[in-house]
């Protein structure tokens, strides 16, 4: 979400779609919603619990809900089709909106924030080295030092020590996604500073992402000098990696090599600053996302013994051998737990920005209006889920899912290009620690939700861990690793 710039978005082309006229110019119903309190709205109460609040107004007000905020129009769209009209069938029609050209600060557009045209060539070239076939190659890198900082968790087992998922989760996410993209470990203390300095960034731009509609643009944000150091940080750390890979080329196709080589129609690549930014979007977005969603997977794991035993069984069928690339897709029923944690796990907000007045279930959606799904209501809605409050992956092996039902990783033309990269890395992990270790939730734990740069668990996920003492056969887990 993002600074307004003056025209409103200056967004190019939108896929050569007619942007003059308003698409449903009959349409004049307004949206049903609350009324709000003078100049402040609902903001307190989306403040003061965005998971619960969303789903209240859906249930009150139905599928389409107008939610008054300041300096904003924003509706509130609760059913599958609505996904399916604004990320799929008339994608032409919504844009990511001007608040969040706010991730950027300021930097080049990478494709994740692109429009119409500019988005299809940056996509259409960005695309190959994000198949599974290309990640295959990827993944060697990926699952060594998954192998690394798994095995050091064996410091934490079989002690009285209380440690949280949550915590080493972000730890083994960000150093596997750091050594996918640059073929070579990274020290650990400099992990924990890179991360450090990426949370700094995504709480500045959190709160101008909020703000950005309600203040003007020449008021100080609050954390903004913070942001802005941690900003030029990483942008030196990324610079500093493209220049060494310059001067000093590898073979190894890598992420960064993957976007280096990357050649549009006319044979020029990527220019430096939207080299940068595609670069530090790829680390933005994968350091935070995955690792909430395992902390998610294992917080409902570990509360559902019948789902665990599953999980133990499956990675036990390996017999103690190393997890390759090949082992991904037949691990079916972990990526249905993971599958499972992110239902559950279910962000509030995946926003765009009308540019024509259009028409949704008959309620008039004027240009500028920012229209979200809430995953928080789709992904627990009884109408496309059997018993949404339970815990069961079975789910994603058995039923008929509807696709615009459940969308973690988006929907349609635009879904994430890193989902597999996701996938991939989420799975090794869950196949890694369950070859190792079990773990026990600290009494009286309870899963709730927290805003993060992704929906976190709050307070993490305080558990025990212990060292597996019965492996598959003769394999001893504690002496496994995952290799490709």
């Amino acid at each position: 979400m993002t600074a307004d710039p003056t025209p409103p978005l200056a967004c190019p082309a939108h896929d050569g779609g007619d942007m003059t006229l308003p698409a449903h110019p009959g349409a004049r119903r307004k949206p049903p919603g609350p009324r709000g309190l003078p100049v402040v709205g609902v903001l307190p109460l989306l403040a003061r619990d965005v998971y619960g609040y969303f789903p209240s107004l859906a249930r009150k007000y139905g599928d389409v809900v107008e939610v008054p905020v300041p300096g904003m129009r924003l509706v509130l769209l609760a059913h599958p089709r609505h996904v399916n009209h604004v990320f799929i069938k008339h994608m032409d029609r919504y844009v990511k909106g001007p608040m969040n050209i706010e991730l950027i600060n300021g930097d080049a557009l990478p494709m994740v924030l692109r429009e119409g045209d500019d988005w299809k060539r940056v996509r259409r070239v960005l695309n190959p080295g994000f198949t599974e076939k290309s990640l295959a190659e990827v993944s060697a890198e990926l699952f060594d030092e998954i192998t690394t900082y798994l095995d050091g968790w064996s410091v934490h087992a079989d002690t009285d020590e209380i440690v949280d998922f949550d915590e080493l989760f972000a730890v083994i996410t960000a150093a596997a996604l750091l050594r996918a993209m640059f073929s070579r470990p990274t020290p650990p203390e400099q992990v924990d500073e890179l991360q450090a300095h990426m949370n700094d960034f995504a709480r500045a731009a959190a709160i101008r992402i909020i703000l950005h509609h309600m203040l003007p643009s020449f008021v100080p944000r609050p954390l903004a000098a913070k942001g802005n150091r941690a900003h030029q940080w990483i942008r030196d750390y990324i610079d500093d990696f493209i220049a060494q890979r310059r001067r000093n080329p590898i073979e190894n196709t890598d992420l960064l090599n993957v976007l280096l080589d990357a050649r549009f129609d006319d044979g020029s690549g990527l220019p430096h600053d939207e080299l940068r930014s595609e670069v530090f979007q790829l680390l933005f977005a994968g350091f935070d996302t995955t690792a909430t969603a395992l902390g998610w997977t294992f917080a409902f794991l570990g509360a559902n013994p019948d789902a665990l035993a599953k999980a133990y069984e499956e990675v036990d069928a390996l017999g103690g051998r190393p997890v390759t690339h090949a082992d991904i897709a037949d691990l079916k029923w972990l990526r249905a737990c993971f599958d499972e944690g992110q239902r559950l796990q279910g962000a509030p907000f995946h926003m765009r920005m009308a540019v024509v007045d259009d028409e949704i279930d008959g309620f008039l959606i004027p240009k500028g209006t920012y229209v979200t799904t809430a995953m928080s209501i789709l992904h627990r809605d009884p109408r496309w889920w059997r018993e949404p409050e339970r815990f069961d992956p079975s789910r994603f092996l058995t039923d008929t899912i509807d696709r615009n039902a459940f969308m973690p990783f988006g929907v349609g033309p635009r879904k994430c290009l890193g989902m597999r990269m996701a996938y991939i890395e989420a799975v090794a992990i869950m196949a890694g620690i369950l070859q190792r270790y079990e773990f026990d939730l600290a009494p009286g734990f309870t899963p709730r939700h927290t805003m993060r740069v992704s929906t976190a668990v709050k307070g993490g996920v305080p558990i025990k861990l212990r060292t597996r003492s019965q492996g598959n056969g003769d394999a001893d887990p504690t002496k496994t690793c995952l290799s490709t």
